[in-house]
């Protein structure tokens, strides 16, 4: 085992947007800071997110004053059942707008568009107009530290393909960890503080998974995580500082990953963003060939109507051989499209969103389900019927109150989706007051810190859409404002 002499004011592990978040503002107060990423890029899943980040009041929100930081409160409970800590909502909803802010104006990134995704009662998720805002956020803030790193290249290391493998205490007091680098060897190094950022475990599928030992009945879902999602921090702080882990069956499956249809079994999906139904998309279940939910309800709510109520028959012609046979079909307007041009043209140019007219769509719902009777002029008044809805004319009989534009016969935007496993709430239990890790015994550890999805607590039993995101910008932060002051004492 090598150990090195180098000793850091705080260590950073993982490179999500909170990892990310964290170690910029503490360069940029003058600490000497290690970063370490277990992948061999930096971003983890946040580089990924593409619905956007919430935030109230803004200046480009439409009307922002219709919204407040106390409606965003109450969405929050509510999609998270109220089993959120409220002081950790309180810290997410009132530094929203700040956190919009600083992103816009310190890192450069272009949060100008505002959409309505589930779950929320006003229009506050915050994206570009070109780029996906996780990648646009995890490029400034990378732009930023390498900036740092260049000009004073002794207070920055980014060890990238490291993995932690232990926590060092001493006198109750964390003193450094080891990580195993990409020389394969064990390297132990001190700090005055370590901030774990390593994200979930929603890819943690072995035989002694948290996945397995929590929430056994989805560890045959597919997932939209990278493999490095396997909960190491949760695992190692358990172990070896004997935090307290809470809300760990708390896992999300989100309604839409894309399925491919020429390879409908693999276990890994592209994200459908929750963006493409808040600009008006709808879920077509393949047992009806039509609408069975209000597609703008909470993730969970979506996700157990799709398995409830969309299942794709065994007899299908797309090859679906898995155990898990849930999908709905996803339709876009050709208006709607246009609202969010980047997304779309990616999607299509995977392959995973096809441009085609009334007819086509049907016949893809025949290809999920070869016994569907619906004809295609049935199809065509459930859309005309739609249509009135849209316009107002109608209520819609599943509680939709908003949409986008109208369905046309010609150039709809379509594509197979299926839940996938995307967030686990639950995680390390965090001290309210700092974000410090707690222990079993309800002691704080005062120099350990775990933020993002590595904590628990702010997203209690569901996560709303666009505060992902969120909850990195500010929680990294808020733990930097607190290591910055701790150490000015």
């Amino acid at each position: 085992m090598s150990k090195s002499v180098d000793k850091y004011d705080t260590i950073v592990v993982g490179s999500g947007l909170a990892g990310l978040t964290t170690t910029y503002l503490l360069l940029k107060s003058g600490q000497r800071v290690l970063l370490l990423e277990k992948c061999d890029k930096l971003g983890g899943n946040s580089i990924k997110a593409s619905s956007g980040i919430n935030g109230v009041p803004t200046k480009y929100q439409p009307q922002p004053q219709v919204d407040s930081v106390e409606s965003f409160i109450a969405d929050t409970l509510k999609s998270g059942k109220k089993l959120n800590d409220r002081q950790m909502v309180n810290i997410l909803t009132q530094n929203s707008k700040s956190a919009i802010d600083w992103l816009n104006d310190e890192i450069n990134v272009d949060l100008t568009h505002v959409v309505l995704l589930g779950g929320h009662s006003h229009a506050r998720t915050h994206k570009g107009d070109m780029l996906p805002p996780g990648f646009a956020i995890v490029s400034g803030l990378t732009k930023k530290i390498d900036a740092i790193q260049e000009e004073s290249p002794e207070r920055v290391n980014i060890e990238k393909e490291a993995t932690l493998s232990k926590i060092l205490m001493e006198e109750g007091r964390v003193k450094g960890v080891a990580y195993e680098g990409r020389d394969h060897a064990t390297h132990e190094v001190d700090a005055d503080n370590v901030v774990l950022a390593t994200g979930g475990f929603s890819a943690d599928l072995g035989p002694t998974s948290l996945l397995r030992k929590y929430r056994p009945d989805l560890i045959d879902f597919p997932l939209s995580n990278g493999v490095q999602t396997t909960g190491d921090g949760q695992k190692i702080a358990e172990r070896d500082v004997n935090a307290e882990l809470s809300l760990m069956d708390k896992v999300q499956v989100h309604p839409t990953g894309f399925m491919k249809l020429d390879n409908p079994n693999e276990n890994w999906k592209f994200l459908c963003g929750e963006l493409m139904r808040g600009i008006g998309g709808i879920l077509l279940s393949p047992m009806t060939g039509w609408r069975f939910v209000d597609e703008l309800k909470t993730r969970d709510v979506v996700s157990e109507a799709v398995l409830a109520k969309s299942q794709i028959p065994s007899d299908n012609e797309i090859g679906l051989q898995t155990e898990n046979k849930y999908g709905s079909v996803l339709v876009i307007g050709a208006d709607d499209c246009s609202k969010a041009t980047s997304h779309i043209g990616f999607y299509k140019s995977q392959g995973l969103l096809k441009e085609g007219s009334v007819e086509d769509l049907l016949t893809l719902l025949k290809q999920l389900n070869p016994s569907l009777s619906l004809t295609l002029s049935q199809l065509k008044q459930k859309f005309a019927g739609l249509n009135k809805i849209v316009d107002g004319k109608d209520r819609d009989p599943l509680g939709r109150t908003n949409f986008g534009g109208h369905f046309g016969d010609e150039n709809l935007c379509f594509g197979v989706t299926t839940p996938v496993l995307h967030f686990t709430m639950g995680g390390i239990k965090v001290n309210s007051d700092n974000s410090k890790v707690m222990t079993k015994t309800g002691e704080t550890i005062p120099n350990l810190f775990a933020i993002g999805e590595v904590s628990s607590g702010v997203h209690g039993n569901n996560r709303l859409g666009g505060s992902s995101l969120l909850e990195c910008v500010v929680f990294g932060r808020f733990v930097s404002q607190n290591i910055i002051f701790d150490t000015k004492l």
